[in-house]
C-alpha cells in the first residue's frame, strides 16, 4: 500500500488502534489492510469497477479460514 494513502496505517500510534479494534472485533489485521488496500486501488477512478468483485473475494477467504 503506498504510504501516506491512510494516515491511520501510516503511523505506529494508528496502526496500533487499528489493530486493537481489528482483534475486538474479531478481524485479523492484516484482512483489514487488505480490504483498504482494494478501495485505495480505485482512488481517482471514476468508475469502481471490480471494486465489490475484489471485497467479494477478501471475504470469502476470511469466511473459508474461519
Amino acid at each position: 500500500m503506498p504510504r501516506n494513502v491512510v494516515v491511520l496505517l501510516d503511523n505506529t500510534e494508528g496502526r496500533a488502534m487499528i489493530k486493537k479494534t481489528c482483534k475486538e472485533n474479531n478481524l485479523i489485521f492484516a484482512e483489514f489492510e487488505e480490504l483498504v488496500q482494494a478501495e485505495v486501488e480505485q482512488t481517482g477512478k471514476q468508475r469502481r469497477a471490480g471494486l465489490w468483485d475484489s471485497f467479494d473475494d477478501i471475504l470469502d477467504r476470511i469466511q473459508v479460514e474461519e
